[in-house]
């Protein structure tokens, strides 16, 4: 374990082109997270897995939907209103696929298919 996060560690280092640093963003280690395979990249297939490894964390009766109970606050936010296309007061899994598929294609600047960490940190700041 160790060794891969030394391996990752000097992976950004190179990739981000600056001098070590002792702290990473939220956005940084999240990414690293989802970069299963390790090409400091983000896939479609890597990014829907997280939103559904998500969803079904969030996803506590089983039910194969996300209900304002379970998302508390997040229920609230406007995004969530927005991505619930039925209007039934919950996300299924095909409407939170479909926004992370969407979410997905506007963070892609150059459209070569895949996030790098640029890409996902100016789209989670935005």
């Amino acid at each position: 374990m160790r060794y891969f996060v030394l391996a990752v560690f000097f992976c950004l280092l190179v990739q981000a082109g600056e001098r070590a640093r002792a702290e990473y963003t939220v956005i940084e280690v999240n990414f690293i997270m989802a970069d299963k395979n390790r090409d400091l990249l983000i896939s479609k297939p890597e990014y829907l897995l997280v939103a559904l490894d998500t969803f079904n964390a969030l996803d506590q009766n089983g039910n194969n939907q996300l209900d304002a109970e379970e998302l508390g606050d997040l229920s609230e936010d406007a995004e969530f209103s927005d991505n619930d296309d039925d209007n039934n007061g919950a996300l299924s899994v095909e409407e939170v696929i479909a926004e992370k598929l969407a979410d997905f294609d506007a963070a892609d600047i150059n459209k070569d298919g895949a996030l790098n960490v640029d890409e996902v940190t100016k789209f989670d700041t935005k």
